[in-house]
């Protein structure tokens, strides 16, 4: 699994593609293969009954959901722990609620049919029949240390997707990440040799000194270059941070940590390009066919 190469960028569709089509659905995943973009993020929950399925959210969400009769759903609270993978499958998630504020922000994105939330591992074998040199995965373990009966336990949840994961050919391919950094250390206890990047965001105000989101590790300075130094000693192999909290000093200290720098989500072309000159690894993005013809035009490599 190569991270990172000397003057390229990583380019990742974020949930597979979802500026241009619905999120972490596998026709999403399908479209990046077929433009030639072999790296990609999705989210991984699970089930009542003890599935991984590939959805961002732990409730369903109105605004990119259907029932079964086709309408939108009008229950916010629908959690995705509470329901079987049967009772999942039942509802439909190929389109955006275009008259919605969160589907405005995507108003070009293309309707599906027939989409169902995935399990974790249909997502792997469709990416398997998509076996390339570059490939790489960033399986997003979605967990939260200050609410409660949202996912399993962090070891079992750990154990259940690992366990999936271990099924398929492309398991050295993967790096998983996540914001709850106790996620990381259940995977590390489990596998020290597995690859895990750390999720950060200071402005949703998850990184503080013995914040409970990085399992309570002290950070004794608030300057965001403490937090490459601190990744690599847990072990680290990449660090995930919003796009908005890197400058090129905080990427210069990473770096000579040894530890690559990922962004996210970067959909702007003056933000692509800012994050370029700040020589970032790779690139999360709604529209990675957008930064892969940005990237062509300007004469940046990528892969």
């Amino acid at each position: 699994m190569i991270l990172s190469k000397p003057n390229h960028i990583k380019i990742y569709g974020h949930r597979g593609a979802r500026g241009d089509l619905p999120e972490n659905t596998l026709e999403s995943f399908q479209y990046l293969f077929e433009n030639n973009i072999n790296a990609y993020e999705a989210d991984i929950l699970i089930s009542k009954d003890l599935v991984p399925v590939i959805t961002h959210d732990f409730k369903l969400d109105p605004d990119l959901t259907r029932d079964s009769s086709g309408d939108w759903i009008n229950e916010d609270d629908i959690k995705i722990f509470d329901l079987t993978y049967e009772e999942l499958s039942r509802f439909d998630i190929s389109s955006i609620n275009k008259k919605s504020k969160y589907g405005k922000r995507f108003a070009d994105q293309k309707n599906l049919t027939n989409q169902k939330i995935p399990m974790l591992s249909e997502l792997l074998e469709l990416t398997s029949n998509n076996v390339v040199d570059d490939l790489l995965i960033n399986l997003e373990i979605k967990s939260t240390p200050i609410e409660e009966n949202f996912t399993p336990p962090p070891d079992v949840m750990v154990k259940l997707i690992i366990d999936e994961v271990n099924k398929s050919i492309i398991k050295d391919k993967v790096i998983y990440s996540s914001f709850d950094w106790r996620i990381l250390r259940e995977i590390k206890n489990l596998d020290p040799k597995i690859s895990r990047a750390y999720l950060t965001s200071e402005q949703r105000g998850k990184i503080y000194d013995k914040s409970p989101w990085m399992d309570f590790m002290p950070l004794y300075d608030s300057d965001t270059s403490e937090l490459p130094r601190l990744i690599k000693t847990l072990g680290g192999e990449a660090w995930h941070p919003k796009h908005k909290d890197v400058n090129k000093d905080v990427v210069r200290i990473a770096h000579e940590e040894g530890l690559p720098v990922n962004v996210w989500t970067v959909n702007e072309e003056f933000d692509m390009l800012r994050m370029i000159d700040y020589g970032v690894d790779g690139i999360m993005t709604d529209y990675p066919l957008r930064l892969k013809e940005l990237c062509e035009r300007k004469n940046i490599k990528w892969f």
